[in-house]
């Protein structure tokens, strides 16, 4: 048989009991609280990773490597040399370019005098012409009386003809040549226009045997060799930057309702633990969930199929000053939490206008060195500029 259980054991019992109920209806009232005034305006999720732009270097041009000036972890700045070409090819192509260049000058040139020469030559056919003409009309006011021969008449007459064939073919050689420099100079004849853009060509392209870093970051993924064959297509190097970096948090699709462009975000690397909280911004959500845009997309049109929860990708910004402070590296896990109490903001981006997100400035100049080379050859080929003078232009437009 049990043995009663004293009245003063009981007595012990009850404030126990009633304490560690209180704890519980405290803790449960607790949360609550939290609930009501703060939980359900947070969105959170630990199933989020930094992302960010991996600039990858290509050549625009084949060629060998010479030069490797970086390596992986190394810091570069927009504009460093990075990896330089063999140009000895390049360098070839564009001497031709300009002794083309200069050749056209001077064959364009011939053109220009060819018009003058034969401006000179129409001239003096015309003078010709007027002497043959007054010979002509004077043996025929007198031929009829016997003062010249019919032979000396006949022969008057065949050179005037003559005289104005030779007038109208000078007329269409000067015609033909002048249609070959009208409404242009030497420096700015179709010929020569295009012998410049030759130049300029093989001038860039000697440029891009130098390849520069088109953004400020860190190296990775540095596979180039010295004596390297490199095609166009060749990837070289990547270049992540610091400042071009987000963090993609794959939200539940029963959370996502409450997400709007806009909201805060308070979020934790776990590289840094909780003494860093970036400051962050709900910038975009994606248009379908990660699985659809997977190389193999799920196929559930079967007969055992299993619900699973999607997560939909959300784009959240970070404060470039705390970026600058705090760097981040590529996958990094994060802890996010979505203020969701604002709700005035659109579930849909607004459309950009005129924006420029990425841009760099490494090929802005390739062009004003290939400008001075081409005013060098044109003044070593060119002693002054010629063009047209008003009486050829007034004449060719009388005809």
């Amino acid at each position: 048989m049990n043995e009663p259980v004293e009245p003063s054991q009981k007595t012990h019992k009850k404030p126990l009991l009633l304490w560690t109920t209180l704890v519980f209806v405290g803790i449960a009232l607790a949360l609550l609280f939290w609930y009501i005034f703060f939980g359900r305006f947070e969105d959170s999720t630990d199933d989020a990773y930094v992302h960010g732009n991996q600039v990858r270097l290509t050549p625009l041009v084949p060629g060998i490597v010479t030069t490797i000036n970086c390596d992986d972890t190394y810091l570069v700045k927009e504009g460093d040399i990075l990896v330089r070409l063999d140009e000895t090819n390049y360098r070839i192509a564009l001497d031709e370019s300009c002794a083309i260049l200069g050749e056209t000058l001077r064959e364009v040139t011939q053109m220009f005098e060819n018009v003058y020469s034969l401006a000179a030559l129409y001239q003096k056919r015309l003078d010709e012409l007027i002497k043959l003409e007054i010979d002509y009309i004077d043996r025929r006011a007198v031929v009829a009386s016997g003062a010249v021969s019919d032979e000396e008449y006949i022969a008057a007459e065949t050179n005037f003809m003559v005289g104005k064939d030779l007038v109208e073919k000078v007329k269409y050689d000067l015609m033909q040549a002048v249609s070959l420099v009208q409404h242009t100079t030497v420096i700015t004849h179709p010929k020569v226009e295009k012998a410049k853009q030759r130049v300029k060509q093989a001038f860039v392209n000697l440029e891009r045997c130098t390849l520069r870093a088109p953004a400020t970051g860190i190296v990775a993924q540095r596979t180039v060799q010295v004596g390297e064959s490199v095609l166009p297509t060749t990837p070289l190097l990547a270049i992540v930057p610091f400042d071009q970096m987000w963090v993609n948090a794959n939200f539940r699709e029963v959370d996502i309702a409450k997400l709007r462009i806009g909201q805060e975000a308070h979020i934790k690397c776990d590289s840094y633990g909780d003494e860093v909280i970036y400051r962050g911004e709900v910038i975009g959500i994606a248009s379908g969930s990660g699985a659809v845009f997977s190389p193999l997309p799920p196929q559930n049109a079967t007969g055992n199929w299993i619900k699973i929860v999607q997560r939909i990708p959300v784009r959240i910004s970070i404060d470039p000053k705390q970026l600058e402070k705090y760097p981040l590296r590529l996958g990094l896990s994060m802890r996010v939490h979505v203020d969701v109490h604002d709700k005035a903001g659109s579930r849909v981006p607004k459309e950009h206008v005129n924006r420029t997100f990425y841009q760099t400035s490494i090929f802005e100049n390739e062009t004003l060195m290939a400008d001075q080379v081409i005013k060098e050859v044109i003044k070593q080929n060119v002693t002054f500029d010629i063009f047209l003078s008003e009486e050829i232009e007034m004449l060719v437009r009388g005809w």
